[in-house]
């Protein structure tokens, strides 16, 4: 069910690594005969020489062929086991579950925190629910569609517990100082890649997504969010905005690329302004 949005990076990483093999094996095979044919087409070289070359070329191939194995894998365990590591991390620092009414998961994709918290809404008995919120467009692929995460949802046993919303997490489809609990799992970096992460038009894409988290989250409640790479720059953005209670996780390698958790509150009375993303 989960880690689908990444089968498509897998399956590539994968068929390269099984094109270069083919190669390999090939080349070892008939290795004589090929540097054979190089040294009569180049002669300007010995045979010797275009055979230390050719056994090179197949070294740099076999270390291509490990680094997109191991890429596969990383991703393949980014994506499914250590999501669901991080995933039970974030619900561990939720304080007092037994009081958390609503919950929403921002960028929710197939479910997998989405369904993490509904269930632990369902243990809590508490009656809260979750709302996850992603951008479910036509065509959107890996990403599946609404449908989709609730049938997930029904699958886990947590359907009665979980709604679903189409909505931009750079403007959410819901009220201000809604919910007592805001959770995201590697959304916010995605937004504004189009125009290429290290730009500044990206950077004020993430913080209107951040600014969108804060605004829906109630007074004194709580938000906690797992990305990669601009975790800091969010701290920055929620001491401007004079959240409370800011805590950030120690880095956590996911994809490759360093990844933390951050989280806050957003004070009783917060500050006017703060859906300005500037």
């Amino acid at each position: 069910m989960y880690g689908k949005e990444d089968s498509g990076i897998i399956a590539g990483l994968l068929w390269r690594a099984a094109f270069l093999a083919s190669l390999q094996i090939l080349l070892l095979n008939s290795f004589n005969f090929v540097a054979g044919y190089v040294t009569s087409v180049f002669p300007f070289l010995p045979i010797q020489a275009w055979s230390f070359l050719l056994g090179f070329g197949m070294g740099v191939m076999a270390l291509m062929i490990l680094c997109f194995l191991v890429s596969a894998l990383n991703v393949f365990y980014s994506g499914v086991v250590l999501q669901w590591k991080m995933i039970q991390r974030m619900l561990g620092m939720v304080e007092g579950w037994h009081g958390v009414q609503s919950v929403l998961d921002v960028g929710c994709r197939k479910g997998m925190l989405l369904n993490a918290v509904a269930l632990k809404l369902k243990k809590e008995g508490s009656g809260g629910r979750v709302v996850g919120v992603d951008l479910w467009l036509p065509g959107s692929g890996a990403k599946g569609s609404m449908s989709e995460t609730l049938r997930i949802a029904s699958i886990e046993g947590v359907r009665e517990f979980v709604t679903c919303k189409t909505g931009n997490p750079c403007d959410l489809p819901l009220m201000n100082n809604t919910f007592d609990v805001v959770v995201s799992a590697l959304c916010l970096n995605n937004l504004g890649e189009e125009t290429g992460r290290i730009t500044q038009a990206a950077a004020l894409q993430r913080s209107r997504g951040l600014l969108e988290i804060v605004r829906v989250l109630k007074p004194g409640g709580q938000a906690i969010i797992w990305d990669l790479l601009h975790v800091p720059e969010y701290n920055v953005k929620l001491q401007e905005l004079g959240m409370s209670d800011i805590r950030i996780s120690e880095p956590v390698s996911a994809f490759m690329v360093p990844s933390h958790v951050i989280y806050f509150r957003k004070p009783q009375e917060s500050r006017e302004g703060a859906d300005d993303p500037s």
